[in-house]
């Protein structure tokens, strides 16, 4: 019956075959015939080779698996934007999300404006990636930093929201005029896309100490036939007969809108807007600059890691 060797010895004899020892000796010193030695050698380097490729494909699948999570960090961090302090949440013009809207919001269903319908693959696969990411980084600060900069940014959305509605208000009490977007409407009324917007943009400007001077109401005018109130080429108002005191009106209304409490509410979230997001991309980054992804997920113990 012929002797039978194991894998040790079969990658004993490849070790010794590559280090130049003929196969005639190693069949001696192993007492069986060439041949044997010859298969031998061939299995133990088919064994190898298929050793190094399966390391090889793991290390490829890691690889790509890390990217990917990296990747992630990279959209969740351009994703936290700070928005500019001109920002404008509401529409002026009467659609799904306006200053037309049921004004009873709160931090919680606000409603976004929405681009899509459902949800895209992109998301679903952002969704995954979010889930492998919580697993590798359990307990990291990222999350509680990621989850307070949400907070801050919902809270600073309605801070505008109030504000812009607020400034509304003020126009429509002051002036006695309805905030109007559509064009069959009687006088008279106030253009809800240039008086809501140019007052509303002011009052921001005061928000945040870019308001220099009152220059700009030199430039609110009345037509010579007391109909309409223009500033620069844009219509705000239509009061037949009643322009002139349109115009006052508006400008006391800007005076009130100076000292809403809503507008240091609007700075103060915008502060810790910028702290936040900071923060939640300087610990994104952290761990974008390393290289790699702490810990272990589903995906890593499939590929036994």
């Amino acid at each position: 019956m012929p002797r039978k060797f194991s894998s040790i010895d079969r990658n004993k004899w490849l070790q010794e075959y590559e280090g130049g020892k003929p196969e005639a000796e190693i069949a001696d010193g192993a007492k069986c015939d060439v041949r044997t030695i010859k298969k031998g050698i061939d299995e133990a380097r088919r064994e190898r080779d298929a050793r190094v490729a399966r390391i090889e494909l793991l290390k490829d699948a890691m690889s790509r698996h890390h990217e990917a999570l990296l990747g992630r960090l990279g959209d969740i961090s351009v994703s936290l934007q700070v928005p500019p302090r001109d920002w404008t949440v509401l529409s002026w013009h009467d659609d799904e999300e306006s200053v037309f809207s049921d004004r009873s919001t709160d931090v919680e269903d606000t409603p976004k404006r929405k681009t899509d319908r459902g949800h895209r693959s992109s998301d679903i696969q952002g969704d995954k990636a979010d889930q492998m990411l919580k697993q590798h980084l359990k307990n990291d600060k990222l999350w509680r930093l990621l989850a307070r900069q949400k907070h801050v940014y919902a809270s600073h959305r309605l801070a505008r929201i109030e504000l812009q509605q607020n400034v509304v208000d003020i126009l429509e009490r002051e002036t006695g005029c309805s905030l109007e977007s559509g064009s069959n409407v009687m006088p008279p009324y106030l253009c809800s896309y240039t008086t809501g917007d140019v007052f509303y943009r002011m009052t921001l400007r005061v928000a945040f100490d870019d308001y220099l001077n009152d220059a700009w109401q030199d430039e609110i005018i009345v037509d010579p036939g007391n109909c309409y109130v223009n500033y620069r080429n844009l219509t705000l108002a239509e009061a037949t007969g009643k322009a002139d005191q349109c115009r006052e009106k508006l400008l006391r209304a800007f005076q009130k809108m100076r000292s809403l409490p809503e507008i240091k509410q609007v700075v103060t979230t915008y502060q810790a807007l910028e702290e936040s997001t900071f923060r939640a991309k300087q610990a994104i980054e952290e761990i974008r600059l390393s290289g790699l992804v702490p810990g272990q997920c589903k995906v890593c113990r499939r590929l036994g890691m």
